[in-house]
């Protein structure tokens, strides 16, 4: 008859491997990511290790991983594997070359892309989610700003960016100007939680969530945005024409994480 010491120590063996199984990462074998970094000059690296960290996630839930870096985040490329993914992962300079001039399009190889590019030439598996990693206006604020921009504007530069991928297969837009966000983001999501519950716990306690109402492109979307208080000063980095410029600026109020989408969006509605 077994004594109580080995009782107990079956029992915890028992217990381990329960919960060793509950730890191990759902299998989404059958999903694609495209991870995208476009040249940043001297930050280039550090977003490329950044990405790397966000395939690490991918990769530890077995879903193909397909990365264009810097020189070969080439467009005509990128637009080959597109279709065959169901995540899109871009983290680069933002750019303004959406409709009429207004916020749009990315910055990669040879020539940075535009809205209409993107409609064109750009696909994505149905029910698809595109993050934007500390893209400038890509959750509303650019680190050109020099003050508190207003939320209306805010909306406007997220709405351009969001709706094109919509477009073309995406049912979800996130995008996430700190350091580990989109990561942390994705660790939610990835997990199980609907695009509303990653955003939610992605915005709190650091940011104050501005309002959430239906998406005004296609109102049977929701969207939101999420800001930082501003106050103090930080050190702000940026480039024209080549040429770099550093400089201590006071540091406004910011609009630095935002979603649009199907609130109960999840990856279980991903294509098996």
């Amino acid at each position: 008859m077994p004594t109580n010491f080995s009782k107990l120590i079956s029992l915890y063996c028992v217990l381990f491997v329960l919960q060793f199984s509950f730890a191990q990462a759902t299998d989404y074998s059958n999903l694609q990511a495209i991870l995208i970094v476009g040249h940043q000059e001297d930050g280039t690296q550090s977003a490329i290790e950044d990405m790397d960290e966000i395939a690490s996630v991918f990769e530890e839930h077995k879903i193909g991983v397909h990365k264009f870096y810097d020189n070969e985040a080439v467009w005509s490329e990128i637009i080959k594997v597109s279709p065959e993914c169901n995540f899109l992962v871009y983290s680069g300079h933002g750019s303004t070359l959406g409709i009429d001039g207004k916020t749009g399009g990315i910055c990669v190889e040879p020539n940075s892309v535009s809205t209409a590019t993107i409609l064109k030439e750009l696909r994505l598996k149905e029910n698809s989610l595109v993050l934007f990693k500390s893209v400038c206006r890509g959750a509303g604020s650019s680190a050109s700003d020099n003050d508190d921009i207003g939320i209306k504007v805010a909306k406007e530069r997220v709405t351009g960016y969001a709706y094109p991928f919509f477009e073309i297969g995406a049912v979800g837009y996130y995008a996430n100007n700190f350091g580990s966000g989109v990561y942390n983001f994705l660790k939610d999501f990835l997990a199980g939680k609907t695009l509303k519950e990653a955003y939610v716990n992605s915005t709190s306690p650091w940011t104050t969530i501005e309002f959430e109402e239906p998406f005004p492109k296609d109102s049977t979307k929701s969207y939101s945005i999420a800001s930082t208080p501003g106050g103090g000063t930080s050190t702000r980095t940026t480039y024209t024409n080549g040429v770099k410029k550093v400089e201590k600026v006071p540091t406004p109020k910011e609009y630095e994480i935002a979603y649009v989408g199907n609130t109960t969006f999840s990856i279980k509605d991903m294509p098996k």
